[in-house]
């Protein structure tokens, strides 16, 4: 699931990035995009992911009796 945000994340980059300029508004536009889209993709791959309700690792269970 997180692979596919990613993804959609950086194409969005990809698309501002490639977007033609044609005037300061565009390039206002242009600039607030691509580094709204780099905040969101750099805060999706460095948060944590958990791969279920309980994320915790089965030698952590067994140490913690549960």
């Amino acid at each position: 699931m997180f692979y596919i945000l990613d993804l959609m994340l950086a194409l969005g980059v990809l698309f501002f990035l490639f977007l033609p300029i044609t005037d300061r508004r565009t390039v206002i536009m242009k600039l607030g995009m691509i580094a709204a889209t780099v905040a969101l993709l750099s805060v999706s791959l460095s948060s944590p992911h958990d791969t279920g309700p309980d994320a915790r690792s089965a030698q952590a269970q067994s140490m913690n009796g549960g």
